[in-house]
């Protein structure tokens, strides 16, 4: 998911090239606070001229309080809008309040009502503490951050009191939770660090594998030069695609002869095993890739 300041239109204009997944189109902190209004007109109009684009537009939203939220969602809620993002949600009502003034506008514009997205943003030290309860204040809610911690010298990270680098691992402890409280709440998107590096590549690379380690599924980049080394992170390679397809086989073979599991390199591979792989093979099929011919097998229920 590629950020793009808002007060940008050739920007906008041009951010799908660099073929990210998704384009966030930043209304909040990268827009400079005269320049608002003219930054939701932009944001409207490149919606517009994007919107059959085969990749997500969604659009970070000021936070409440601040006076410009409906402002925001007047300018922004219209046909070839995806998604939105709440900036430091607070609490769930923040989030319900949302949901209710973007079913009003759907509703009022003909467009389909629940069909545009809530991210849940986690950027403050009360949010981190109540995700999961953020999460379940409504069902526009598919993806939410925190996987690997907060992002060094952000907001979440000011409010937490932490002192962070993109090289440390000291912000695990909050994404840990994160993920726990996201998982509960039944949300398998869940969004890595997004670096505060531009030019370092390397830290970029680190951050991301980290992350996924930590339960990340996604990720965010601040630069087109990000979008190649994320995907690589986040999508499955041809050796985890190989070895989800070899544990599925040993199964489907294990499970004829009337075994629930069987011993594989050292290892006991059961149901539980299957269901990861199929993971693997789901998500690389989801993005284009071929994983062959697989056996079908029947899982009990979990």
């Amino acid at each position: 998911m590629l950020y793009v300041p808002g007060d940008k239109l050739d920007w906008m204009l041009k951010a799908p090239k660099y073929g990210a997944d998704a384009l966030m189109f930043d209304l909040e902190d990268s827009v400079e606070v005269s320049r608002k209004a003219g930054a939701r007109n932009a944001v409207a109009k490149a919606i517009s001229e994007l919107s059959t684009g085969p990749f997500g537009r969604f659009v970070r939203l000021n936070r409440w309080g601040t006076g410009c939220v409906v402002d925001d969602l007047n300018a922004v809620v219209i046909g070839g809008l995806d998604g939105v993002a709440l900036a430091k949600t607070e609490a769930p009502e923040d989030i319900a309040a949302l949901d209710l003034v973007l079913g009003e506008l759907e509703k009022s514009r003909g467009l389909p009502v629940g069909r545009i997205e809530i991210c849940a943003h986690a950027e403050t030290a009360q949010a981190i503490y109540r995700l999961y309860d953020i999460c379940m204040a409504s069902q526009r809610i598919k993806r939410t951050g925190g996987a690997g911690g907060p992002t060094p010298g952000g907001d979440a990270a000011r409010s937490l009191g932490v002192q962070l680098n993109d090289a440390t691992d000291e912000g695990n402890c909050f994404g840990a939770y994160s993920v726990l409280q996201a998982r509960a709440a039944g949300i398998i998107q869940i969004e890595g660090v997004m670096p505060a590096t531009v030019d370092d590549l390397e830290v970029v690379r680190r951050v991301g594998e980290r992350s996924k380690r930590m339960g990340a599924s996604f990720a965010a980049a601040i630069h087109p030069s990000h979008i190649p080394i994320i995907n690589e992170i986040y999508s499955p390679a041809q050796d985890e695609i190989d070895e989800a397809c070899k544990i599925v086989s040993i199964m489907a073979e294990a499970t004829a002869r009337g075994e629930g599991a069987v011993r594989y390199k050292s290892t006991m591979l059961d149901y539980a095993s299957v269901r990861t792989a199929l993971e693997v093979l789901k998500k690389a099929r989801a993005i284009g890739i071929d994983v062959g011919k697989v056996p079908e097998l029947e899982l009990p229920p979990t």
